[in-house]
């Protein structure tokens, strides 16, 4: 949060909120309290969609500024269209780089500071790489391994659209 510019004070309010949660629960009718849980806040907590706004904005600004740097280069879609190197929506990620060894390590990396930083675990399980038709398949070989996700021929659709036109 201190990266996205964010008071410091703001910030030590909003862990002190995150950081203060406790329970009170009863078991066989003997009431436990002050139970604080190791893993932050719960799911439906109204905190919750605003703290992963701020953690996807950390996130963006990480592919931005390796796109930025070179280190990336993603699709542009037709001629003097802006370069994308990434497209989220709710908790998905769609991530563009180049087939080669040194963007995918660029995007590793990025995923891998994200993890560590946000505290949210990437599953790598439901994480997929799509290939354009020019890719060799040593090149495909090496990249999965990099980033440890398997690979999809094609994409039926993704939220009811077609995620592949042309």
């Amino acid at each position: 949060m201190s990266k996205l510019g964010l008071p410091e004070r703001w910030i030590d309010r909003v862990m002190s909120y995150v950081a203060s949660t406790s329970f009170s629960i009863r078991i066989n009718g003997k009431a436990y309290d002050n139970i604080r849980p190791s893993r932050g806040l719960r799911q439906g907590d109204p905190l919750l969609p605003y703290l992963f706004l701020l953690c996807a904005e950390g996130f963006s600004s990480m592919l931005a500024k390796a796109q930025d740097e070179g280190r990336v280069h993603g699709v542009v879609i037709c001629r003097r269209a802006p370069c994308i190197s990434h497209l989220l929506f709710a908790d998905d990620s769609l991530l563009f780089c180049g087939a080669n060894q040194e963007e995918v390590q660029v995007i590793s990396d990025v995923l891998q500071t994200y993890a560590v930083a946000s505290g949210q675990c990437i599953n790598f399980e439901k994480s997929s790489v799509y290939f354009i038709s020019n890719t060799t398949t040593e090149f495909r070989e090496k990249i999965k391994e990099t980033l440890g996700v398997r690979e999809v021929e094609r994409f039926d659709a993704y939220l009811g659209l077609p995620p592949l036109v042309g």
